[in-house]
């Protein structure tokens, strides 16, 4: 007779964003959608919780999303998200070269189903940091452009920069971010619409005189600012 498993081991195998989210596999994206309000109520600040947990809520919904499709099918999965992959590369690759650096966070799960050989087409760019001159309008383009693809990243830092107000209006696409440094560029009249652009972000750095003293006293308490150079 086959021996039931141990009651700890499905923890062990299924994914951190199933654990988060209080899921056993197998799971269908009805049952994440279902998993994520309730958790997310919990962990919404509003309610007694924190905005870091709040984050990884999301953060878990969104993995879980990715791991069901993937489970559903495989191939069609990989196959849709190598596109993407091959655009965030484009601007990994841009960075470096300009000198700057990136960060990038792993996608556990996928590598314990393909190894390395195919795992990182899912990993996330989560950071961008170019904190010198060749910051500047045409990189920010580049980031419009990609913006589809761009969706996990948080950290931006174009500190230093020469990019304009034109440039900026480029980022706009990047609905996620946490972190934007542009002290020290050129942005200027377009600073103070900043954080009606971004619902997530929590420090927001700015050149010195981009933003009036009304601007100032109107930014949203969830965020930091730091005016001068970087």
């Amino acid at each position: 007779m086959t021996q039931p498993a141990p009651a700890s081991q499905p923890a062990l195998q299924r994914p951190e964003c199933l654990v988060v989210l209080g899921l056993m596999p197998p799971v269908t994206l009805e049952d994440v959608k279902q998993a994520y309000l309730v958790r997310a109520r919990d962990a919404h600040p509003d309610r007694g919780g924190s905005q870091e947990e709040f984050v990884r809520v999301q953060q878990a919904f969104e993995e879980a999303n990715e791991f069901v499709k993937f489970k559903a099918n495989k191939l069609e999965w990989l196959a849709s998200k190598i596109d993407a992959y091959s655009q965030q590369q484009e601007v990994v690759t841009e960075t470096i070269e300009r000198g700057g650096s990136v960060e990038m966070e792993e996608t556990d799960w996928l590598r314990k189903s393909f190894g390395d050989d195919f795992g990182h087409v899912a990993d996330k760019l989560v950071a961008v940091r170019l904190p010198n001159d060749r910051a500047d309008d045409v990189f920010c383009i580049l980031l419009g452009f990609r913006a589809d693809s761009l969706k996990d990243l948080a950290t931006l830092d174009l500190s230093g920069g020469t990019l304009t107000d034109e440039g900026l209006l480029q980022l706009k696409g990047l609905q996620n971010l946490r972190r934007l440094d542009l002290r020290g560029t050129r942005v200027g009249k377009l600073a103070g619409e900043i954080p009606g652009w971004f619902e997530r972000l929590e420090f927001l750095g700015l050149p010195k005189g981009s933003l009036g003293m009304l601007a100032r006293l109107a930014m949203p308490r969830r965020i930091t600012l730091e005016l001068g150079d970087a």
